[in-house]
C-alpha cells in the first residue's frame, strides 16, 4: 500500500476504488430478476356476441424473472340466462430476445386458449411498451393485444 501512496495521490486511489465498486454494483445489476405483473379487463361481447349481454373478464399476467409466467382469467360470462365461472391459469415458459418475449405455453386446451384466439398458438412473440407511470401495452408482431395496469 505504501508504493501506491508513493506513486498516486490519495484521491486517486479512493477515485479508482469507488469506480471498481460502482461497475461492480452494475453488472451485479444487470442479471437481476425483473418480475412484471398487469392487470386488465377483457370485454368478451365481440366473442361471445350471440349471448346479448356485457361480459368483463379480469385477466393478471405475471413475468418472473426466472424464465416462466402465467396468465390467469377470471370472472363470469352470462349467457342464455346461465353464469359459467371462468376461473383458469395459463403457464408458459419465456426467453427474452431484444425487446421482445418469446412465450412458450404449456398447454394448449384451456379455457383462456378457447376465448383468446390470439393465445391458440404454442408459441407467441409479445413485446410489453410502457406507456405511462402504470400502464403498458402487451402487442405481438401483428396487434396489440391489450393495455394493461402495474402496481
Amino acid at each position: 500500500m505504501s508504493l501506491i501512496r508513493q506513486r498516486y495521490p490519495g484521491w486517486v486511489v479512493v477515485v479508482v476504488v469507488v469506480v471498481l465498486l460502482l461497475c461492480i454494483l452494475w453488472f451485479g445489476n444487470m442479471n437481476k430478476r425483473q418480475d412484471f405483473s398487469c392487470r386488465a379487463q377483457l370485454d368478451m361481447e365481440p366473442l361471445v356476441n350471440q349471448c346479448g349481454s356485457r361480459n368483463l373478464l379480469n385477466l393478471f399476467m405475471a413475468i418472473n424473472g426466472n424464465g416462466e409466467g402465467y396468465l390467469l382469467l377470471s370472472g363470469k360470462l352470462r349467457c342464455l340466462g346461465k353464469d359459467q365461472t371462468i376461473n383458469d391459469i395459463l403457464d408458459f415458459d419465456y426467453e427474452k430476445e431484444g425487446r421482445y418475449y418469446d412465450l412458450h405455453l404449456r398447454k394448449k386446451n384451456t379455457v383462456i386458449n378457447k376465448l383468446l384466439p390470439q393465445l391458440r398458438d404454442e408459441k407467441i412473440m409479445i413485446k410489453i411498451s410502457k406507456l405511462d407511470r402504470r400502464r403498458y401495452l402487451v402487442s405481438s408482431d401483428k396487434h396489440a393485444l391489450l393495455i394493461c395496469t402495474s402496481e
